[in-house]
């Protein structure tokens, strides 16, 4: 942000940011002119590139005035007694060294450096990939030697807050991982200490097939020989093939929350579904604030009647909120409570009650979410829960029997995907505009058949036809994106629009595991493997309990095998088999990863396994296509092939 006497000051166009960025990042150094010129018109002709070079000079003397720059012949500088930049700052504390220096430091990095500069030029982007790596390095070694020093300090929960933010950072730092284990055993909580470092054993394995270094098995070590023989007994060897753990996963620098299913206290249990249903639309109206994450409703509800306190939910979670509340419908008249705490300190920090008639349920929800986003990040401007509100119902009743189908489209069966369809085709006859609706039964089409339930031929272009609806209904309602997507990109085979509602999707709900998922399930058929794992790495981050997660864990041992990183496809198909047994693409995507690791044997069996439950032909995966790449696809069906399966 560029700031001045009077306020923020705006700068006209990207490349105009980007090079005040590059010359406040270089000051005092003067920069040649054709060093420059190459950096943000190196893709122009010469004369060219030198002329936009010297319009936009001139345009920024014209903002910043004529003192700030220094010219002199053919190098630029930024005048650095007119103009300060926190980059210089920055690198000052951090060689300073002390903790308080640390600290303000820590304070200065706020994410990925000039992350909202988007200039499309090589030079360019190779200085800032350089520069972001540099800045990161020097914040994690900032955050991570604050710790230390807090910790020597006797602070040990600020020492623990620092590992935790340089985790986050990169969880690839092992002094991060060690600082959280110390802070922790410095609390007398040593066996949790000790699970962390099972979590990390398995990140390490997963993520660079390695193990913990010297330093951290010694920490370990000290760490085990200070524990009771009960406390010993407790702690389980790490297995490899497991997922790592929720709070290592969650690799966001910002406020999360997780809001947990709001009990019925309704006389009528059957009035559960609804009390559900609240706690869902409450998801997903505090998903479309961005300036927090929010768990989704998959990992949400599966805490749901189990005995734990806020502070155990939040650490297995990895998040800093949890909001939690109670539902009674009393005939036309609804009550709810709503708390919000801290989960580190179990203190709450916002608490309201609610006596409404039921048809203002919806503004209810709205309320609730908007009141809960300021308490947690008083930034969200006004526009923000503006734009957060939904649009009325026209039916109450359609609303109520959408609530009863959510259960039956999320349970991954051929049953209840049946049901689903039946309960939001009811639905939409009493409105047929509601976006979430149309989103949710083009979505229960598109899974019909995977699932095992029977698809006419025409149900693929009514899924399409719904999901178009959806999106035109209402366009910034990211799970209709994502849904009309993923119905553009597979049954349909527009591969580019697909992808672009998927973005779309994603932009429009940071926070949306389903939005994530879906376009890393897109990458990772379409061909962009690298970015698939990053997508759905970052969905399973999002909603480590989900039950989507076979879903994304197949398109990661997909992705695997078409980057030739077979062992870790054995162990992403693994996993996703484990969650849904019934997964077929699951087992031969573990075929296909067994068959390029050379483990044969392993990979037969699995076809003859499979073979006796549901029998399919090089034909039929052929149809299939899971792989849009020729390429790809071509070795996929060679390694079934290889693996058993028939012609």
């Amino acid at each position: 942000m560029l700031t001045g006497p009077n306020g923020a000051v705006g700068l006209p166009n990207k490349k105009l940011s980007g090079l005040l960025a590059y010359l406040a990042c270089t000051a005092p150094e003067p920069q040649p002119r054709e060093k420059l010129s190459t950096l943000f018109w190196g893709s122009y002709f010469d004369a060219q590139a030198k002329q936009n070079l010297r319009q936009s000079l001139f345009k920024l003397r014209q903002i910043l005035g004529r003192d700030a720059l220094k010219s002199d012949g053919e190098f630029v500088s930024l005048n650095t007694t007119v103009i300060l930049c926190d980059v210089s700052r920055f690198e000052a504390l951090v060689r300073e060294g002390g903790r308080d220096a640390l600290g303000e430091a820590a304070d200065l990095y706020r994410g990925r450096f000039v992350d909202d500069i988007g200039v499309t030029e090589e030079g360019w982007s190779d200085w800032l990939a350089g520069e972001r790596q540099r800045f990161q390095e020097l914040a994690l070694n900032a955050i991570v030697g604050l710790g230390e020093k807090e910790l020597a300090a006797g602070r040990a929960d600020h020492a623990l807050k620092a590992g935790q933010r340089a985790s986050a950072l990169n969880n690839m730092r092992e002094d991060a991982h060690r600082l959280i284990m110390q802070a922790l055993s410095a609390t007398g909580r040593k066996a949790e200490a000790l699970k962390y470092y099972q979590d990390v054993v398995t990140l390490l394995k997963r993520e660079l097939n390695t193990e913990p270094d010297e330093a951290t098995r010694a920490l370990v070590a000290e760490l085990r020989r200070t524990q009771t023989l009960i406390e010993s007994a407790a702690v389980s060897e790490v297995e490899i093939s497991a997922p790592p753990a929720p709070a290592l996963m969650m690799v966001v620098d910002q406020p999360s929350i997780v809001v947990l299913p709001f009990r019925n206290m309704s006389d009528d249990p059957e009035q559960e579904y609804f009390a559900d249903g609240v706690t869902e639309d409450i998801i997903t109206a505090l998903s479309r604030f961005r300036e927090f994450v929010v768990i989704a409703r998959g990992s949400s509800f599966a805490f749901k009647d189990r005995r734990l306190t806020s502070r155990q939910i939040a650490q297995q979670l990895g998040v800093q909120y949890v909001l939690s509340g109670n539902i009674r419908k009393a005939g036309n008249r609804i009550r709810v409570s709503a708390e919000l705490t801290h989960a580190r300190d179990e203190v709450q920090v916002w608490s309201d009650r609610y006596d409404r008639a039921i048809v203002d349920v919806f503004d209810l929800q709205d309320d609730i979410s908007a009141s809960v986003a300021a308490v947690i990040d008083p930034a969200v401007r006004s526009a923000e829960v503006e734009r957060a509100r939904r649009k009325p119902l026209s039916d109450l009743s359609a609303y109520d029997i959408y609530l009863r189908a959510l259960p039956h489209l999320w349970n991954g069966t051929r049953d209840g995907i049946t049901r689903a369809i039946v309960l939001l085709r009811q639905s939409l006859i009493l409105d047929q505009l509601r976006p979430a609706t149309l989103a949710s039964l083009a979505w229960a089409l598109v899974m019909a058949s995977p699932l095992g339930a029977v698809a006419l031929p025409e149900t693929l272009v009514e899924a399409l036809a719904l999901a178009r609806r959806a999106v035109e209904e209402d366009g910034t309602d990211a799970f209709a994106h994502a849904v009309y997507g993923f119905t553009l990109f597979g049954p349909v085979g527009n591969n580019d629009q697909g992808r672009i509602h998927c973005k779309e999707a994603v932009r429009l709900n940071p926070s949306s595991a389903f939005a994530w998922g879906i376009l890393g399930m897109i990458d990772s058929m379409g061909g962009d493997y690298e970015h698939a794992v990053t997508c759905l790495h970052r969905s399973i981050a999002l909603s480590p309990y989900d039950n989507m997660l076979h879903f994304w864990m197949t398109g990661l041992a997909a992705s695997c095998f078409a980057l030739g990183r077979p062992e870790d496809g054995v162990l992403w198909a693994r996993n996703s088999i484990q969650q849904n047994p019934a997964n077929g693409t699951g087992h031969r995507m573990l075929v296909a990863n067994l068959v390029a690791a050379r483990r044969l044997e392993e990979a037969r069996g699995v076809t003859r396994q499979r073979d006796a439950v549901q029998k399919t032909t090089i034909a039929e995966l052929r149809a299939m296509r899971f792989f849009k790449q020729d390429d790809a696809l071509e070795r996929y069906l060679s390694a079934q092939r290889e693996a058993g399966v028939t012609d």
